[in-house]
């Protein structure tokens, strides 16, 4: 063989050796790839792995996937699934930052519940409180108004006057007490031994003027007693529930009542109520009814139904127009309900001055409460 035909078979041998070395050169591993480690390396992926270990899980996957189509050469599934790897690495990480929302909203909410469970305890507490000073103040007044007084001496003829008309207001206070007591507990026999005893004590208001106050005194404080003694039951059975304030609040929520709090209970005063006869008139009706549902929703609270006038007047009328008064709030649910006629002894305006008629005629529908 010549020297020109070893060199052309040497350029032959040499070209066949460049394109076997250059097929087996090692494909260059495309960035993504890179970006998919440097991702997976991060604390937030460290953190996925623990909070959403089947994304992170998938996200491995794909990185394994792109590593594998890298190695066998198929650089374009390589740089895809790299790319899908990245993409399932940042969805693992949104999973992960939900988690966290999740675990921060269960913690919150717990917090929230036991503040609620506090604020509760307190309120509880707080009524419970109430109650026993309300009724500490109750038993302040019973002892303060049971304290022996010295005996009223006889005075001038308007001054004896002025004690005649305090005891019939005094007196007529014991009877609603009183009345307001046997409501609540039915089988207490004190109540009706002072209201024949009241009874008694009215025949005799002009002919022992000096000494009639007195017994007034003394008969409301007893009655006063009697609805105390009344209330204890329902306290001790539960001491925090304020079933009084309760509704309190929720006739004042109602408008133009103006509810208000006495020994008796809560009281709800009405005027104009008859337009003519002992018919409520149309206005009236219509609180009458909502009353009536009030009443019927709270079950425990007795009603009674107290007729003031702004002049003497025999008991018969007042009752009738009491009567169509109990009526309206039976038809409308309340449960129980009675009469009391006032009559002129418990004015709230000095009959002489003017509009004074429109003040004192007036009917009181009172919510006796079963607890202080």
């Amino acid at each position: 063989m010549n020297v020109l035909q070893r060199r052309s078979a040497l350029a032959v041998t040499s070209c066949a050796l460049l394109v076997w070395i250059l097929a087996c050169a090692h494909t260059p591993r495309p960035r993504v790839l890179s970006d998919a480690d440097a991702l997976r390396q991060t604390p937030a992926m460290k953190e996925s792995q623990m909070l959403a270990p089947q994304a992170y899980a998938h996200a491995e996957l794909l990185r394994q996937q792109a590593e594998q189509a890298h190695q066998d050469g198929d650089l374009p599934s390589s740089q895809i699934l790299g790319e899908h790897a990245i993409a399932a690495y940042n969805h693992a990480f949104v999973l992960t930052r939900l988690v966290k929302a999740d675990q921060r909203r269960a913690r919150a909410q717990g917090e929230l519940e036991r503040a609620r469970s506090e604020l509760q305890k307190l309120d509880e507490q707080q009524k419970r409180l109430a109650a026993e000073a309300e009724d500490l103040e109750t038993r302040y007044k019973v002892a303060r108004d049971a304290l022996p007084l010295s005996p009223s001496s006889p005075a001038s003829a308007e001054r004896e006057k002025a004690r005649i008309e305090q005891a019939r207001a005094l007196s007529s206070q014991a009877r609603l007490l009183c009345i307001a007591a046997r409501m609540i507990d039915a089988r207490a026999e004190q109540p009706s031994k002072d209201i024949q005893a009241l009874d008694a004590l009215e025949k005799d208001f002009s002919k022992q003027p000096a000494g009639v106050i007195d017994r007034a005194r003394q008969l409301r404080a007893s009655c006063l007693k009697s609805v105390t003694l009344a209330r204890r039951p329902a306290m001790a059975r539960a001491p925090q529930s304020g079933v009084a304030d309760t509704l309190l609040q929720e006739l004042s929520n109602a408008g133009k009542l103006f509810p208000f709090r006495d020994d008796r209970g809560v009281v709800v005063t009405l005027r104009g109520v008859f337009t003519a006869g002992s018919a409520p008139g149309p206005d009236a009706a219509q609180t009458l009814s909502f009353l009536g549902r009030i009443a019927k929703a709270h079950p425990s609270f007795p009603v009674l139904v107290v007729l003031h006038t702004s002049k003497n007047e025999s008991e018969a009328p007042q009752r009738a127009r009491g009567e169509a008064i109990a009526r309206a709030l039976r038809e409308a649910g309340a449960p129980r309900v009675d009469v009391a006629a006032a009559g002129s002894s418990q004015p709230v305006a000095d009959p002489k001055q003017s509009g004074a008629t429109q003040r004192n005629e007036r009917v009181e529908v009172v919510f006796v409460a079963p607890a202080p």
